[in-house]
């Protein structure tokens, strides 16, 4: 069954096609799911078609020598698994499970290239894609090797909160939730000792961890965090309410 446009018009990394190229698409993507677990994309094997996530999480993860992982990234809805289809070149030395149940919307690599050849947009969009997703496990490793575990998770939390854009005092839930082991494997830290990060944060005001809602954050305490690396607040932010 043939998808409706709609479903691609969330998607960051199509916005700037053309409509006749989404609506290209569109005609040749195909609705699929994934079991909490199953493999988007296998270890060791080249992405065979492009997914656009429309519901879900996905982990980008590295498998070490001695068998542990590594979360390089999280696929959020409306974002895209495997823009790589198209580069033959390109080893995969990664993989990519669903962490919940996932839907999405399936190309294959021979559609693409049909839908390619009239609009050679959307070969640049995929182009772009790969290189922000470079970028984005770039900065990740290099954030686990140069900063400090409290400021590796408030970075983490900061880009899962709702409303993360603003400067809110205020708390606000996660937009999508994550597990202590989720976050110990994205940060690079054990899990007790990001539960430990999280008990201080909380003390600091910059988290609640005992919601109704599940973890909600404080915004502005986890930026300041980041940008001066420490937990230590202006004088005056202690008196601020600590609820919701």
């Amino acid at each position: 069954m043939t998808v409706s446009i709609h479903s691609l018009s969330a998607c960051r990394s199509l916005s700037g096609l053309t409509p006749p190229a989404r609506d290209a698409i569109a005609e040749h993507a195909r609705e699929v799911e994934f079991r909490s677990g199953e493999r988007l994309i296998p270890l060791g094997q080249p992405p065979q078609r492009l997914l656009i996530l429309t519901e879900g999480l996905a982990k980008l993860v590295g498998v070490s020598i001695s068998g542990h992982e590594r979360i390089l990234c999280i696929h959020r809805p409306n974002e895209m698994v495997g823009p790589s289809v198209l580069m033959d070149s390109i080893e995969n030395e990664h993989e990519v499970a669903a962490m919940s149940r996932v839907r999405a919307l399936a190309i294959s690599r021979r559609d693409l290239l049909i839908v390619g050849r009239s609009h050679p947009s959307l070969i640049m969009a995929l182009a772009r894609e790969v290189s922000r997703q470079l970028v984005v496990m770039t900065e990740r490793v290099m954030t686990a090797t140069s900063a400090e575990v409290p400021v590796r998770l408030s970075q983490l939390l900061l880009e899962f909160a709702e409303g993360a854009g603003s400067d809110r005092e205020s708390f606000v839930p996660l937009a999508h939730p994550l597990t202590h082991e989720s976050m110990a494997q994205i940060i690079g830290a054990s899990r007790p000792h990001t539960s430990t990060v999280l008990r201080d944060l909380e003390g600091r005001g910059a988290v609640q961890r005992r919601s109704g809602r599940g973890l909600l954050v404080r915004p502005s305490r986890l930026k300041h965090i980041v940008e001066y690396g420490d937990l230590d607040f202006p004088a005056g932010t202690e008196s601020l309410q600590l609820s919701a």
